[in-house]
């Protein structure tokens, strides 16, 4: 399976560590790159804004992605130094940096190095550490994400393989490009080991999405069709608005986090969940929907459930192999009804399937431009995230010990990614490290699981009936 959990939780083993981090020539040609009229993403702009605030209170907050995997051998450092090079040349969301500027973050500014070849990281043998030693090292030489070269890459060598790491602020990534980033390293290092041509196509730009989204966004008025969807699902929702149903405890005075994993279905009964939801009408997505809406409605006794879930706002075949932060999140309501799975699919996988458009326009916009509207229908409580991230058709993730791992920090709420592999489904929970929310969390996934489960066995009955 495909690992998702904190860094706390990676295994990197012990070794010698080599480490790739911006050279100073790169450092100064980024400080030297002109100014480029293109403002960040609104992905990027709100997480820019969010930093900004945290450096001014002194405050962590939750910001790198890292992935991770195994190659037998030992690490050639000069085709390794080739891979890293070529990942970061031909992806243009790390050819920019911001600067943010004024009390509450209303000016960024992008420069923008016009030649990528300026941009080089540089190999650098840190010493032997053990597991732990690993794992501070990364978090504590990646740069902020208010620094432009707030991504680092490593490896540490065992006798007989080596663990490459790539650590990546959310600025340039998420959960799709982690996966890519892996790809696109693992294939093109593995090209200059067996001296053959980079297998990779040449990827879409970052910036062509920031400027696609910011036309699309900037032509929309309080009466365009999406901003209305966007409105009326806040008033449907009200104090229903997507949180999660139980005590996450007291987290303004710190943003500590953890992250748990419990596996929900072995492969058998991921089949007979697959076959349940198929055969309600619905995909996998509504019948993961479907199990959160009755954890929901088990432990509250509410008679909807709302959430927000991510989309990938990649366009195209180019775009897909680009890295950089393109998720964005849409809403997805889900009547209880007689509570039956079926019934629930179906109805998830409509609202999901309704909305996706949506996550083409961020709800900050929307806030922007329907204030009045909203009123006081959005609550300010931490919300929720439901996402779903299918890893059967990532290359040799298995065998290769792939894993996607992030900070031990939290925003106050709750992050879960419910991640489907060939031989089961687990989830991973983000949560608060309080001792209300560990508790409230363990108790929540039993319930979850006890949903995805209670679909399983029905799909078997089904199944043995009709035999």
């Amino acid at each position: 399976m495909v690992a998702i959990g904190s860094i706390k939780s990676w295994q990197p083993g012990r070794g010698p560590v080599t480490t790739w981090t911006a050279s100073t020539a790169s450092r100064e040609a980024m400080t030297r790159a002109g100014v480029d009229p293109l403002p960040p993403s609104f992905q990027q702009a709100q997480h820019l804004r969010t930093a900004h605030f945290a450096r001014a209170l002194g405050r962590d907050v939750p910001r790198l992605i890292m992935v991770s995997w195994d190659v037998d051998g030992w690490c050639d450092v000069a085709a390794m130094t080739e891979a890293i090079n070529t990942h970061v040349r031909r992806h243009d969301t790390y050819h920019s940096r911001f600067e943010v500027l004024g009390a509450s973050a209303e000016t960024m500014i992008r420069r923008t190095v016009g030649d990528p070849d300026l941009i080089e990281f540089v190999p650098a043998p840190v010493g032997f550490m053990d597991a732990d030693e690993v794992r501070v090292h990364v978090v504590n030489t990646t740069p902020d994400t208010l620094d432009w070269d707030c991504f680092t890459f490593g490896v540490v060598q065992k006798p007989d393989h080596f663990t490459v790491y790539a650590i990546i602020d959310h600025l340039h990534t998420d959960g799709s490009s982690a996966a890519l980033v892996y790809t696109d390293i693992h294939l093109t290092y593995q090209a200059l080991m067996c001296d053959v041509p980079n297998p990779l196509p040449e990827p879409a730009g970052y910036r062509d999405f920031a400027r696609r989204q910011l036309l699309q966004v900037e032509a929309m008025t309080v009466e365009s069709r999406p901003v209305r969807d966007w409105v009326e699902f806040a008033r449907t929702a009200g104090s229903a608005w997507p949180s999660f149903p139980l005590d996450l405890g007291d987290t303004s005075s710190h943003s500590a986090g953890r992250a748990i994993t419990v596996e929900l279905l072995d492969g058998e009964e991921t089949e007979a969940f697959d076959i349940a939801c198929r055969s309600a009408g619905a995909r996998f997505s509504g019948g993961v929907m479907a199990c959160a809406a009755l954890a929901d409605h088990r432990l509250t006794g509410a008679g909807a459930f709302h959430t927000f879930t991510p989309s990938d706002c990649r366009a195209g075949e180019t775009e897909s192999l680009s890295a950089g932060w393109y998720a964005s999140l849409f809403p997805v309501s889900v009547p209880i009804g007689n509570g039956d799975f079926a019934e629930l699919a179906r109805a998830a996988q409509k609202s999901f399937d309704a909305n996706r458009h949506l996550s083409g326009v961020p709800f900050d916009r929307v806030l922007d431009l329907a204030h009045d509207d909203l009123g006081e229908s959005v609550p300010s409580r931490p919300s929720m995230m439901v996402s779903l991230m299918d890893f059967r058709r990532v290359a040799d993730a298995e065998s290769n010990r792939l894993g996607i791992y992030i900070d031990e920090l939290s925003h106050g709420g709750i992050n879960m990614w419910v991640s489907r592999n060939p031989d089961q489904t687990i989830v991973t929970v983000s949560l608060p490290d309080t001792p209300e929310a560990r508790h409230s969390v363990h108790h929540y996934v039993g319930v979850l699981r006890g949903a995805f489960l209670d679909a399983a066995a029905r799909a078997n009955r089904a199944f043995a009936h009709s035999a």
